[in-house]
């Protein structure tokens, strides 16, 4: 009777009463075995970047080793690659050296892509050449390298970690724990409060529990509180609230109530002389208003207004030192559906504004490009043609009711005003010194101020 052979390994499998076992047993079954425990086969021929095992019954044939090494000598490979295995249960260690990436199929099948300098362990289950393991109940490794980690759930791909969440944004890397704790600690909003009494003021006037008070004449200029804006070198811009408590009033007897008023400054101190670039005018002036208005709006791309605050003004990059030639912004506003900034300028005059054409590049400074140690006002939160020239940021005033005989009936009150945005200025974040003046009286040219306390509310924003 003739020799048989197993459908996988192709092993011989002598007849019973045949004769001559020792060959068959030695040539056929017991080279064939160790080849496919042990044995290797190196493919290094490729057809139209593809190679397919070759087969033999009882005799050393490739698709039986154990370990097939891939490479590429003749350099026959002109990109990734296909070793086509037997549609059959068997086990294979791959060891890819070709320079490719070539992927261990079945001829129906996707099979696995391995990567050169890569080795792999795959199995073929008699249909589809798959990995041997895809989970572990435990799993301890002394180094582990991989080129991405997968997450079965949601179909994610890790492929590194970070140590500083400021510098990434990705969906596709883990942070380190101390990066976690040095986000957190370094984002959001900080705040700060205080209160300026005028205790220095007072003297021995005060009497039990009376509160300190500065009397502020008509015309006169008073420096109710000096204070630090407290900023980090994350910091992206800060927000400024200010209260005044205090009664506004007037001298002498009136027929009528009688509108008194107060200016307020607000200040900074420059840090730095320099500005800010935000780009080139992308949008041409346009004046607002008649013939004879002052203001200009013009067009950045993008959003600028995180470089942009209450005290910024603008020039445009020539030849000339910066600031020659500065004007103030008076607002900047951020339109997502066009990506434009739109910033309204006082041009100081009604001629030709500095944006007339596009392509002038804008330079920002938050400290009107002053020199360093220049007490900066704010823009005034309401311009006023009247009042340009008080150097002020709000106005506040009052209707004085008067008594019988003329003279004005006065409450204490506690003026709340507008919400004040700070950049850093050229000269880097950190720290700004501020300060707060009342100018009584300079519009109707009527008042005086009893000045109690100012209350300072400060929000750090260092969130990017």
């Amino acid at each position: 009777m003739s020799t048989s052979y197993t459908s996988n390994l192709k092993l011989g499998k002598p007849a019973a009463g045949d004769t001559g076992w020792g060959d068959v047993i030695n040539g056929e079954l017991t080279d064939m075995i160790e080849q496919g425990i042990v044995g290797m086969a190196t493919i290094n021929t490729w057809t139209t970047n593809s190679h397919t095992l070759t087969e033999a019954n009882g005799a050393s044939s490739e698709a039986r080793c154990a370990i097939l090494k891939l490479t590429d000598t003749g350099t026959n490979l002109t990109g990734a690659g296909t070793v086509v295995v037997p549609a059959r249960s068997k086990l294979y260690a791959i060891i890819n050296t070709s320079g490719q990436t070539i992927t261990v199929k079945t001829a129906s099948g996707t099979g696995v892509a391995v990567k050169t300098a890569k080795q792999v362990n795959l199995m073929c289950d008699g249909t589809n050449v798959i990995e041997q393991s895809n989970y572990f109940a435990s799993l301890e490794a002394a180094a582990l390298q991989a080129l991405n980690i997968q997450l079965s759930g949601s179909g994610a791909t890790v492929d590194n970690i970070i140590t500083d969440c400021f510098s990434s944004n990705t969906d596709t890397k883990i942070a380190t724990n101390r990066a976690v704790r040095t986000f957190v600690g370094s984002i959001g909003n900080f705040k700060r409060s205080e209160r300026f009494y005028p205790w220095a003021s007072a003297g021995s006037s005060l009497d039990g529990v009376q509160p300190p008070s500065i009397s502020i004449a008509n015309d006169a200029t008073t420096t109710v509180g000096t204070f630090d804006l407290y900023g980090t070198a994350r910091t992206v811009f800060q927000e400024l609230d200010l209260a005044i408590t205090g009664t506004l009033s007037f001298s002498g007897t009136k027929l009528d109530p009688t509108v008194s008023d107060a200016i307020v400054r607000v200040q900074r101190k420059s840090t730095g002389a320099g500005g800010v670039s935000i780009g080139a005018c992308t949008v041409a002036d346009t004046k607002l208003g008649g013939s004879n208005s002052y203001w200009y709006s013009f067009g950045v791309d993008g959003d600028q207004t995180s470089k942009i605050d209450a005290f910024s003004w603008l020039d445009v990059v020539t030849a000339d030192p910066i600031g020659t030639y500065k004007r103030k912004i008076q607002s900047a506003t951020y339109d997502d559906a066009t990506d434009k900034t739109t910033i309204v300028y006082d041009n100081g005059s009604s001629g030709q504004g500095k944006f007339s054409s596009t392509g002038f590049t804008v330079q920002v400074s938050s400290s009107s490009f002053e020199s360093v140690g220049t007490w900066v006002t704010a823009v005034p939160f309401v311009p006023d043609a009247a009042t340009e020239g008080l150097n002020e940021t709000f106005t506040i005033s009052k209707v004085i009711p008067i008594s019988s005989s003329g003279n004005p009936i006065t409450t204490q009150e506690t003026f709340t005003l507008p919400t004040l945005k700070l950049v850093p200025d050229s000269g880097g974040a950190g720290n700004i010194e501020m300060r707060v003046q009342i100018l009584c009286g300079p519009v109707s040219n009527v008042g005086t101020f009893e000045f109690n306390v100012l209350q300072v509310d400060q929000t750090n924003i260092t969130r990017t």
